[in-house]
């Protein structure tokens, strides 16, 4: 068992270890950690809040229920997207299916960035909302190295594609989002982190 204390102070390996050998407060204090930057990776290839809140869900339950299968060797990190991206490409093929049942007329109207900006699905609120205009491997292999700091290897093993393929991946994101985001707005609202990540993206 841990002391309450110092629980927010142990890494996420370290609360992976707990919670394989019977912690669910240490589970609860992952979950805790990762649902917000889980939602922020689904929501662009999913479409809707409530789709990727569903999928936050639905990958939490199956992570407690395989948590017995983490490698300590590895970072927690690592196994939550891969099991991540599984989940979120086998919902994506569910959701193109049914789309694909409503007629084309629907289906382009639901990709028409018209129709979603007037449902309020487009909000321009900085540098992330310009990378989720890339494609969603674009978009995610950017996630996974600047938001979550992952190794190119790492980000590899997440979305089971190459090194070089990753490579590949975020050289074509970084040059494609140069060229939609543009000059760095000059917003005094901007925080320190904001500007610290395009600086690292488009440095």
């Amino acid at each position: 068992m841990i002391d309450p204390g110092p629980i927010e102070k142990m890494t996420d390996e370290e609360l992976a270890r707990e919670a394989r050998a019977g912690s669910r407060r240490s589970f609860e204090e992952l979950a805790l950690r990762y649902k917000r930057r889980l939602f922020v990776y689904f929501r662009p290839r999913l479409g809707s809040d409530q789709d990727a809140e569903d999928l936050v869900q639905e990958t939490f339950l199956k992570l407690y229920r395989n948590i017995h299968n983490y490698d300590p060797a590895f970072r927690f990190s690592t196994w939550l997207y891969t099991s991540a991206n599984r989940l979120a490409i086998s919902s994506y093929r569910r959701k193109k299916i049914a789309v694909g049942r409503l007629g084309p007329e629907v289906a382009d109207a639901s990709a028409d960035p018209a129709v979603r900006a007037a449902a309020g699905e487009t909000r321009s609120t900085g540098l992330w909302d310009a990378a989720r205009t890339l494609g969603r491997n674009q978009y995610r292999v950017l996630w996974l190295r600047y938001g979550e700091d992952l190794t190119i290897e790492e980000i590899a093993a997440s979305i089971g594609k190459s090194r070089l393929a990753v490579r590949l991946l975020l050289h074509r994101a970084r040059t494609n989002l140069m060229k939609r985001a543009g000059p760095a707005p000059g917003r005094a609202a901007a925080t320190t982190k904001a500007a610290a990540v395009r600086e690292t993206l488009l440095g």
